[in-house]
Parts: C-alpha cells; sequence; structure tokens
C-alpha cells in the first residue's frame, strides 16, 4: 500500500518538528524511511519547496521517493499528479489535512488520513518497532564455539 505523504503538513501538525529547523526535511525524511523499511510499503514524501541543506534528494530507496514541486507548479498540482499515476486506488493512502486534497484523493477512491493521525499511527509504529530491537538485543542468539561443542556431543550420543 502506498503513503502519499504532504511532508510539510506533516511538519506542521507534529509536535517533534519545527518548520524553522534548517534540517527539518532531514529528519521527517529519516523518521519515515524507517517506517516504510518495517512497513515495506511505498512511501512518497512531497514538500512544498526543497531545503537547500538537504542531504535526501529524489528516490532515496525504490521504495521511498521524495518530491518537490516544478517551478511553476504547486504542492497541491504535484500531490494530485502522484495521485494520477496511480490506476489502483484503493490501497493508496493520501497523508494530508488540505481539504481539497483529501476530497480528490476520495473521489479517486484511495483512502486519507489526516496528518496529526499519521503523526500518532507512525509515532506508535516506530516505538513497537524500538520494542521488537530491544527484545532482539537482550536474546542472545549466538552460540559460542564451547556451546555448539557441548550440544553436538549431547545430539551425538
Amino acid at each position: 500500500m502506498p503513503y502519499i505523504i504532504d511532508g510539510d503538513n506533516l511538519i506542521g501538525s507534529s509536535p517533534d518538528f519545527s518548520k524553522d529547523d534548517a534540517e527539518v526535511h532531514d529528519k521527517l525524511i529519516h523518521l519515515l524511511k524507517h517506517f516504510q523499511e518495517t512497513r515495506k510499503n511505498n512511501v512518497i514524501i512531497v514538500f512544498e519547496k526543497e531545503q537547500s541543506n538537504c542531504v535526501y534528494k529524489d528516490n532515496i530507496h525504490p521504495k521511498f521517493s521524495v518530491f518537490y514541486p516544478k517551478k511553476d507548479s504547486s504542492l497541491l498540482f504535484e500531490i494530485k499528479r502522484i495521485l494520477d499515476t496511480f490506476h489502483n486506488f484503493k490501497n493508496v493512502t493520501l497523508v494530508t489535512s488540505i481539504r481539497e486534497l483529501k476530497e480528490y484523493a476520495k473521489d479517486k477512491g484511495a483512502k486519507t488520513i489526516n496528518t496529526i493521525e499519521f503523526y500518532f499511527e507512525l509515532k506508535r509504529a516506530l516505538r513497537l518497532d524500538g520494542q521488537k530491537e530491544e527484545s532482539q538485543k537482550r536474546i542472545k542468539t549466538e552460540l559460542t564455539e564451547h556451546e555448539i561443542d557441548h550440544w553436538m556431543k549431547i545430539f551425538e550420543q
């Protein structure tokens, strides 16, 4: 299921981000990249304009892309253009709080989610993923040579 995310709207809805932060795009992209890797969904994030110092550009991964409107275009137009590239809308989710975009997506048959709701879903998913990682760290899965020899002797008898 692809997510098309209005990046600036998500930044504005999130208490963890500030539009005044020069690295806010990088921080959000990093968070969303982790989300994409855990969920295995396609993620397309659209920003109103490019930050000059943003490390991430365009296609970061085959399932993760960053878009900026062209010079003569707008964020609304760019998101609508991206939506129009899909043929099966039932699996597409648009993340925005802009009414016009939500209505456009719903008319196509796509799902929509408000940015504040997605923000909390994102935080919950990353928290659960962090708990899984922490559990994996606590469980020692590697055996020493001595342990392997010990078990081999037991099973060879």
